[in-house]
């Protein structure tokens, strides 16, 4: 009996000591990480962190952000078929700084690196910087150095690679950054997965190292038509994204217009095709009308519009809206 009581109080025992040691572990970690003697933080490193390794590596401990991160066009920039096909197999080398890229730093051109090109840019491209991983929040890391650099939620950082994209975006005026669109922020997240470690990092906002780039739909980009003795004018209105659509400083993506004029019996009796693309300067800049005025040679009973979007990666062509307008009912589409 006695011996029973003294195995129970044993278990009692261990088991606060255990919390103990992990609510101090908790405190230390996140709140007064300069209490914890050097000697241990320094038993505690893996300076091969900071040898850029792999993004494999990173997955030990930031699964989730891992995961997102190989969905991403940032995983394939550089086993894409369409940059091999693009680049001449790579052998372009204005585009190696941003499918291959060493440490980035806000509003610098980086410089290529050798080696784990197949990672394409990845977790080492924009974290890894003057031997410490650096991020927008102020944590400690028993792994590594850390740094916080509050560049990260700033569209000055994304213009390292897409110049011509935030130039586009400053001059809206609109003061949300890139990232507050590509890269939008969970609550309550876990930074760290790898036990036990996860346990004793407090919960942050994580941001989608998914890099979501949206999908052009009618919400973004509006039509309407408007009639006129012997003319008829297409008007197109980027109405939400603030940088011009598409965009791109290098690839090519495009927007696909197609108007329709039909007869009376349904039938197509001219068609025109126009090309909005950023390399030839004719993609929607925010919040600016763009319109195209065609010339009737005969009279027409609908007008029908079909935008369709090419993504600078990918050969086929995806919907965004389609419309018919009716002679008297200028700029509302007909119903159908």
């Amino acid at each position: 009996m006695k011996l029973k009581r003294w195995i129970t109080g044993a278990g009692v025992g261990a088991g606060l000591l255990g919390i103990l040691a992990f609510s101090t572990g908790y405190l230390l970690i996140n709140h007064r990480p300069d209490w914890i003697p050097g000697r241990i933080v320094q038993s505690l490193r893996q300076p091969e962190l900071l040898e850029h390794p792999g993004a494999k590596r990173c997955s030990e401990c930031h699964r989730t952000i891992y995961e997102a991160w190989k969905k991403s066009r940032h995983s394939v920039a550089w086993v894409s078929e369409t940059y091999i096909e693009d680049s001449e197999n790579r052998s372009k080398e204005k585009c190696l700084s941003c499918h291959i890229p060493q440490p980035v730093r806000p509003g610098q051109k980086p410089e290529p690196r050798l080696t784990h090109r197949e990672d394409g840019v990845y977790c080492v491209s924009c974290h890894v910087v003057d031997r410490a991983m650096n991020g927008p929040y102020a944590l400690f890391s028993p792994a590594h150095p850390t740094r916080q650099n509050p560049e990260y939620r700033k569209s000055k950082f994304c213009s390292s690679c897409h110049e011509k994209t935030v130039e586009e975006w400053q001059a809206t005026g609109v003061d949300k950054p890139c990232q507050s669109c590509h890269m939008p922020r969970t609550p309550n997240r876990r930074l760290v997965q790898r036990f036990f470690l996860t346990l004793l990092h407090s919960r942050k906002e994580m941001a989608d190292h998914r890099f979501p780039h949206g999908e052009v739909s009618d919400r973004e980009v509006r039509v309407s038509a408007e009639f006129e003795a012997g003319r008829v004018t297409v008007t197109l209105l980027n109405a939400t994204v603030p940088h011009h659509v598409p965009t791109a400083d290098n690839g090519d993506p495009r927007l696909f217009l197609y108007v329709s004029f039909l007869d009376e019996t349904g039938r197509i009796r001219d068609t025109f095709k126009e090309i909005l693309a950023p390399q030839q300067d004719t993609a929607l800049p925010y919040q600016q009308p763009v319109s195209y005025r065609y010339r009737l040679r005969e009279p027409v009973k609908r007008l029908a519009v079909a935008l369709k979007y090419r993504p600078a990666w990918s050969k086929e062509k995806q919907d965004v809206l389609e419309r018919t307008f009716a002679p008297g009912a200028a700029g509302t589409p007909e119903r159908r």
